[in-house]
């Protein structure tokens, strides 16, 4: 049995998080390390007090996705430890041109060829001192994220270099926790199977660039030693044909992961709200949309501290439901008109330039309509839907941030409200990506994340859709601080309004 699209589980994005560590070599250049070299003599089963020493099981926990393990090997140094995956594992990954660049050039963007640097202190118990260290693809800085430990036997939080926990990772000696066995070709040909039946469109799931890119992974799989070399496999094999909606699979959540995630500090959340004391601006930060529920009580307590104006930053923003179009409901004062999301079975006869069919209509004007939009789609392949505006909504000033990451709800949420005339866009173009995944089982424990339903504006029969522009280009780092601007310019000379202004239709 699949989980519905609309459930709120554990989201799945963030597996991109781990398909960048591969990806990473396509953009870095410069920094080089050394391979940990264990010390093997010293390598015994007893459970360390000290600095690891020898080789190793690591295993990583998100509220995202289920754990992702590794194998590491590591060694003291005069500070702590350092550890690694295998080295010169990058680049058997690759055929080809690819292979024999990658061997060249492997010293300046993987450091030795490995995958996983990581580099620690180790903590002072007595003293009540973490470990600190640095892990990532390379020991180049902007591709590294900040660790912590309490023990010398983890676990090992992991961090945004703003201080939010993304990650816990923890490690066993590799003879005390075998890995689970996996058939990664098998598991290759599970995924490709999920594609070709539900992709959301089915020329492009049997096209010769989805065949290319299966066949890239399914050439690296029987040299993929873990969960992370078959996901590094994944990322080259679709850094080669981006265009494509990459399906990556992952395990399923277990129990252990919530315990250690239970009381993390700081924890990176779907949704988060702050307010700025000096500017009066509130900032909405949407890792992903995955509950209207959840958006209902974030922008109940918006309301209640009466903001200057809100910024919504969408520029990591890559899903993963339809809950985006609540925030809408508690930004206009009349229905808005919020496109046609349809599956593969619908897309003949309701995109193109002969397309005649018609969608059921859905009107969204609660929290509890949302859990009739994944019925409508089961019986009819595609549902209209129309957003009604809330109790209580937001009238002033509202600036979104965008990058090229923005796509799903995210970046459907953008279009609306920039077509509605009711928001400001700063940053780049979005993805041109407003589709939405359903978790589906595969074998081996695994799930995937098949991009199954495309949307379309209202009126828009179109068989491609094109990404939205900002209204005032910027850079990913700059956008935000000019966005915080316009708020603030827009606050020093206010216009007069009446009542939240929508637009027309999108067209």
């Amino acid at each position: 049995m699949h989980r519905s699209f609309f459930s709120v589980a554990h989201i799945r994005g963030c597996a991109w998080a781990w398909a960048g560590i591969a990806a990473a070599m396509m953009h870095t250049v410069g920094g080089c390390a050394s391979p940990a070299r264990p010390e093997l003599d010293a390598f015994s089963e007893e459970i360390e007090t000290t600095a690891p020493n020898g080789k190793y099981i690591a295993t990583f926990h998100t509220r995202w996705f289920g754990p992702v393990h590794a194998r590491l090997t590591a060694q003291p140094t005069g500070e702590g430890f350092k550890a690694n995956s295998e080295p010169g594992v990058a680049w058997s990954l690759v055929g080809g041109v690819e292979q024999v660049l990658g061997q060249v050039f492997a010293p300046f963007v993987f450091p030795s060829g490995m995958l996983l640097v990581w580099s620690s202190t180790l903590p002072d118990v007595e003293g009540g001192k973490p470990g600190e260290g640095w892990i990532g693809p390379a020991t180049i800085d902007p591709w590294r994220l900040p660790t912590q430990m309490n023990s010398p036997r983890g676990p090992v939080i992991i961090r945004y270099k703003d201080g939010r926990a993304i990650a816990v990772m923890t490690f066993e000696r590799a003879g005390l926790k075998p890995l689970p066995a996996t058939d990664f070709v098998k598991l290759t040909d599970d995924v490709q199977r999920h594609v070709r039946e539900h992709y959301f469109d089915p020329k492009a799931a049997d096209s010769a660039q989805m065949r290319a890119f299966f066949d890239d992974v399914r050439a690296a799989a029987p040299r993929a030693q873990d969960d992370l070399t078959y996901l590094a496999a994944v990322a080259l094999a679709w850094r080669k044909h981006p265009d494509l909606a990459l399906s990556i699979p992952f395990r399923a959540p277990v129990e252990e992961t919530a315990d250690l995630l239970r009381d993390v500090d700081r924890p990176v959340t779907p949704l988060s709200l702050t307010f700025s004391e000096k500017t009066g601006i509130a900032t909405i930060d949407a890792v992903a949309f995955q509950d209207a529920a959840q958006v209902d009580s974030l922008m109940s307590e918006l309301c209640s501290r009466s903001p200057a104006g809100v910024v919504i930053d969408l520029r990591n923003c890559t899903g993963l439901d339809l809950s985006s179009l609540r925030m809408l409901s508690w930004l206009v004062d009349r229905p808005i008109e919020a496109g046609v999301v349809l599956d593969a079975s619908r897309r003949g006869d309701l995109l193109g330039d002969e397309a005649t069919g018609v969608a059921p209509a859905l009107a969204l004007d609660s929290v509890q309509a949302f859990d009739a939009i994944q019925p409508t789609l089961d019986a009819h392949g595609a549902a209209a839907l129309t957003v009604h505006p809330a109790q209580t909504s937001y009238p002033g000033k509202v600036v979104l941030v965008t990058s090229s990451r923005t796509r799903s709800s995210g970046e459907v949420l953008a279009r609306l409200l920039q077509s509605a005339g009711r928001a400001e866009i700063v940053g780049e173009r979005t993805a041109g990506r407003p589709r939405f995944s359903r978790e589906r089982a595969l074998e081996q424990g695994f799930l995937v994340r098949v991009d199954e339903l495309d949307w379309r504006p209202a009126g828009d029969r179109s068989e491609s859709i094109k990404a939205v522009r900002p209204d005032h280009a910027a850079s990913r780092n700059r956008a935000l601080k000019r966005a915080e601007q316009l708020i603030v310019e827009s606050a020093q000379s206010p216009a007069p309004v009446s009542s939240v202004q929508a637009g027309p239709a999108l067209r």
